[in-house]
């Protein structure tokens, strides 16, 4: 029997095919939105989904190309259409989709179908058990590349997973560190176990003790009940601290409490409970520089950072630029049914370019050349638009000679005389445009938190 992730905004659906399906024998996990749905996929072990297309938000197959990047593309998932839009299904399945029903469903064929998937899953499953045996892993094969910095990544993700160490991810912003962390939870004896996530930097101070530990009832004005906290959610599992570096200083207390002792306390209670959670941290920040700082408590530090791995950017690895940039490529083709391609111009060019944000940047770089170019062949003249920093290929020929100074040395030149804090200004409000508004993208271009963007628009007033 399986696991089944049912995704509908609608209560009586969702009731309806779990009642029909645990009558079955099957397993099932409800959500009310993709994006419950996601944090499940990450929770929980599930072997299909079944997803209604029209949801609030991202829709259903918007939903199952997020899990598929972010999970892999094993997982069988039958979509749910409305009756005329089957249209709209066929082109799911061509997207990866198991397959759809449209409604009203029927019942038989609903069983048939979801007993269909739990065959395909159980079948991939046991594919990846012997893969794993042959020296691959799914996990490891997300990560892309094959140059030297990649491989040693890789071997030292297999000899951290095997062990329950606390592990401290560091790299620059865009890297990938997300994707280092699920592959030690995927590898480690706990995979199966609960695994959850949290981004330090995207919630409140006032809350993220509540999101970490927990609270009981009444322990604050909108307290209506008791609530579990990821910790003891986590319970046997892994969690998952993104943006470690943001954490204020008296949450750093807390968290290093349960480091110590394997016990915590939620707000507004007063008996302890205990936790077995690996614990994975990342940061896109020098750690060290906050203990100095006085940011970042150096009793804490030492507690995360029993094992350390590095994350390299795309200036030690630009021999894997090419391969992620065919990727990238190849995801958007599915995402927009259409067969467009990079020649060898365009990649010798994406390897020659300095890119600041690495994988984040070189990718959000591709997804607009892909949109603009008119043709099937991607115009490597877009490279440049909206990007910030170097416009120009890194090389290390001599410039031609000009009458004038070089761009580059023009712009600095109009930079001098200009307070720091107006070049910082004008930096950070042009990242957020190049975002397009997006702050915790934005924030992660300029390499700071989340919490330090928003004061300092907030100082520019621009918040």
């Amino acid at each position: 029997m399986a696991h089944v992730l049912i995704i509908d905004d609608n209560p009586t659906n969702r009731d309806t095919f779990a009642d029909i399906l645990s009558d079955d024998g099957h397993t099932c996990l409800t959500a009310n939105s993709g994006e419950e749905g996601l944090a499940k996929l990450t929770a929980a072990t599930v072997d299909c989904v079944l997803c209604d297309l029209r949801l609030p938000n991202l829709d259903g197959l918007q939903t199952m190309e997020l899990a598929r990047e972010r999970h892999g593309e094993g997982l069988p998932w039958i979509l749910i259409t409305a009756h005329g839009n089957e249209e709209i299904a066929v082109a799911a399945i061509k997207q990866g989709a198991f397959n759809y029903l449209t409604k009203p469903v029927d019942m038989a064929r609903l069983k048939t179908t979801v007993e269909s998937a739990a065959r395909l899953a159980k079948a991939n499953s046991e594919n990846r058990a012997l893969r794993r045996e042959l020296g691959y892993d799914e996990a490891l094969d997300r990560i892309i590349g094959h140059s030297q910095a990649v491989s040693r990544l890789k071997q030292i993700i297999r000899q951290v997973a095997a062990t329950d160490a606390t592990v401290l991810i560091e790299g620059p912003s865009g890297t990938g560190k997300e994707l280092v962390a699920d592959a030690v939870h995927a590898l480690s004896r706990r995979s199966t176990r609960p695994y959850l996530k949290i981004n330090t930097a995207a919630i409140p101070r006032e809350l993220l003790e509540s999101e970490l530990f927990g609270h009981e009832r009444g322990a604050f004005t909108g307290a209506i009940q008791q609530k579990k906290g990821t910790f003891e959610a986590a319970d046997t599992g892994t969690l998952f601290l993104d943006e470690i570096g943001e954490m204020p200083l008296d949450s750093q207390v807390k968290l290093l409490r349960v480091l110590q002792d394997g016990q915590f306390t939620r707000v507004g209670g007063n008996q302890p409970l205990a936790t077995d959670v690996r614990l994975i941290c990342a940061t896109n920040r020098s750690l060290k520089e906050e203990v100095l700082q006085e940011r970042f408590r150096m009793d804490l530090y030492y507690r995360l950072n029993v094992v350390n791995i590095h994350v390299p950017g795309l200036e030690e690895r630009r021999e894997d630029i090419p391969l992620l940039a065919n990727h990238f490529i190849e995801r958007l083709n599915r995402r927009h049914q259409m067969h467009k391609q990079a020649d060898d111009h365009l990649l010798a060019a994406l390897s020659q370019m300095a890119w600041p944000g690495n994988i984040r940047e070189l990718e959000n770089s591709l997804e607009r050349v892909y949109v603009l170019s008119p043709g099937q062949n991607l115009d490597s003249n877009l490279l440049d638009q909206g990007r910030i920093g170097p416009p120009a290929p890194v090389s290390t020929a001599s410039p031609a000679p000009s009458e004038g100074p070089l761009d580059q040395d023009r712009a600095i030149a109009a930079l001098v005389g200009t307070p720091i804090a107006e070049i910082e200004r004008r930096l950070v409000l042009a990242s957020l445009d190049h975002c397009a508004g997006n702050k915790t993208r934005a924030a992660r271009l300029l390499g700071i938190g989340l919490k330090t963007l928003y004061r300092k628009l907030e100082a520019y007033g621009s918040a």
